[in-house]
């Protein structure tokens, strides 16, 4: 508002200037009874050069400064006193009268929006005075037209310039209120953008804390930052170090603030209130921590998310003067964000150490399970051959229950190798070292083989029957093998059928039972490890349910893929897809 009065001020000085040349001109033009000229009258050229000479000083004066002072109002009602008292100087004169009067209206407006609304109406008063002192210093008798009327006219400009002035002033303060409502907002998104950088551009405590404080105490002009931690285990706030000071951070050793202390930094942190403290008593308990740190003012603010508590920030001594209760708010504003930053960072590291403990469990597992597979392996082997030369028919016993407990016996060491074998895949697996020898592999054979190794005879079909995989024999054998076992488990009465066909350069291969079928939301997870359908029914039946988890494994390392489906009429389909390699020839 200032601003705009000390310009309508310059505007108002500019059209006086324009005003006075015009009567300067008039009275060149206006000659008296005897002859002369009437700008060298002295009723004239005094009043003349009175105004000339305010209009002088009214441009060499600073209105810029002098509107913002408290004599603003004072100032400004003096220099329309003076324009008034010169223009009613020189409306006396007949010949310049009905020119000088009219700038009387002018002034009577310009104070509308120029002055507070005492000065206005007192200058409103002054000007109606001067309208009645011309006409009676002019002889005029005519009450009405020549004083009553232009005071009347006078005053509905007054009146209405000072409605216009008071709807501008009221609309100028509450933009002033915007625009300094709007700065504060400003400054308090650049501050939080900063943090909020600073926090972006760290992955660990030990590296954001001190960034985090020294930018807040940048805002804050304070010399001191730290930030203090909760121990959920400890039940204690812990310094976390570095911390600031003088805009450097410094290590310090290990410092804690029991949560149910008195301190005023346990305080905040049970109250989630932010706190100023005025003066650092040190005969007081409850400034252990700041008298600690050798503060004479601190502000203390939580650092929280939502309803949990992180922590709390402490700030201290200003460079200049005290803190005050903007920075304690601005302090509680900052706080929010570095809470939530700092309690993510506090999580995933935790959430890091427990992966890497994880980790290594995890190694240990499946270096036991690789040792164990492997000392089971060689008396395994053992029992196997011993099994198959019992068995030979020179040595085979003649009475056929021993020769079905022998062939038990076989199958059984069979499936137990075939066990040991699974969990020394898996363990290669999880090493990432299962080794991939890729040949050209007749899917006719794979199911011959598969016909020969497991307890049932499923259908098969190959189209075209020279169809072929490039695939590791081993993995292959064992991916069907394992599907097919698994079909007869959990579809004992139901056929098995192997179909084998080309798509593209795709081959693909499909195992399917007829059995109770696998549930829609299953689907996906039947290939985890360790997963069952049923524990009950696979307590019944045996497995481990590492099976389909090496199908996908070791068709996924061979670059294919597999699903399952629905069988039509009810059943599981697994549907295995390999890379098809260039037809051969069937052999007679």
């Amino acid at each position: 508002m200032a601003r705009f009065r000390s310009s309508l001020l310059r505007r108002a000085s500019a059209v006086a200037w324009v005003v006075l040349i015009i009567i300067g001109s008039q009275a060149v033009r206006s000659p008296q009874e005897d002859n002369t000229q009437l700008f060298t009258q002295p009723e004239f050229f005094v009043p003349m050069a009175g105004l000339a000479g305010l209009l002088i000083l009214s441009t060499a004066i600073r209105w810029d400064r002098v509107m913002r002072t408290q004599a603003a109002p004072w100032a400004a009602t003096g220099w329309l006193l003076a324009m008034i008292g010169g223009v009613t100087a020189l409306a006396v004169i007949p010949e310049l009268n009905t020119t000088a009067e009219p700038i009387l209206f002018g002034i009577a407006a310009v104070s509308g929006l120029l002055l507070v609304w005492w000065a206005h109406a007192f200058v409103t008063v002054i000007i109606g005075m001067a309208i009645t002192f011309i006409a009676f210093t002019l002889g005029e008798a005519n009450v009405i037209g020549d004083v009553l009327a232009p005071i009347v006219v006078v005053l509905v400009v007054a009146a209405t310039t000072a409605l216009v002035g008071f709807e501008f002033e009221k609309e100028a303060m509450t933009s002033f209120g915007k625009e300094a409502k709007l700065e504060e907002q400003r400054l308090d998104f650049e501050r939080l953008y900063a943090v909020s950088a600073t926090l972006a551009r760290a992955e660990s405590l030990a590296e954001i804390v001190p960034h985090l404080v020294g930018t807040i105490c940048k805002y804050l002009d304070a010399q001191v930052g730290v930030v203090l931690l909760n121990d959920a285990e400890l039940q204690r706030l812990e310094v976390m170090s570095p911390i600031w000071v003088n805009g450097y951070p410094l290590e310090t050793d290990p410092i804690s603030v029991e949560i149910n202390a008195p301190s005023v930094v346990a305080q905040t942190y049970r109250a989630a209130k932010p706190i100023y403290v005025k003066r650092v008593d040190e005969d007081t308990d409850s400034h252990v921590l700041l008298k600690d740190l050798g503060l004479k003012q601190a502000l203390v603010a939580p650092l929280k998310v939502e309803a949990m508590r992180v922590g709390v920030i402490v700030v201290g001594d200003p460079y200049n003067g005290d803190f005050t209760e903007d920075q304690l708010e601005q302090l509680g504003s900052l706080a929010a964000p570095a809470g939530l930053v700092l309690s993510q960072i506090g999580r995933y590291e935790a959430q890091a150490e427990m992966n890497q403990r994880l980790e290594e469990v995890a190694q240990m597992k499946t270096d036991f399970v690789s040792t164990v597979s492997h000392e089971l392996r060689s008396p395994l082997t053992s029992i196997i051959g011993s099994l198959d030369t019992v068995n030979r028919p020179e040595l085979a016993p003649p009475e056929p229950t021993s020769q079905q407990l022998l062939i038990s016996a076989r199958r059984q060491a069979g499936r137990l190798q075939r066990l040991i074998e699974d969990l020394l895949v898996v363990s290669r697996i999880d090493r990432g070292a299962i080794p991939v020898h890729p040949e050209t592999v007749p899917i006719q054979d794979m199911f011959d083989e598969v016909n020969r190794v497991v307890s049932i005879e499923p259908t098969m079909t190959v189209e075209p029957a020279n169809l072929a995989v490039r695939a590791d024999r081993d993995h292959f054998a064992r991916i069907l093998i394992n599907l097919v076992e698994n079909a007869a488990k959990y579809a004992p009465d139901s056929t098995v059928e192997l179909y084998a066909w080309q798509k593209n350069n795709r081959a693909m291969i499909a195992v399917v039972d007829h059995g109770p079928g696998i549930p829609d939301d299953k689907r996906e997870s039947i290939f985890d490890r360790f997963t069952q359908l049923d524990q009950s029914d696979t307590r019944s039946k045996g497995g481990t349910g590492l099976g389909l988890s090496i199908v996908k494994s070791l068709t996924e390392v061979m670059h294919g893929s597999v699903r399952v489906e629905a069988t039509e009429g009810g059943g599981a389909t697994f549907v295995i897809e390999l890379p098809a390699e260039v037809s051969i020839p069937v052999q007679a």
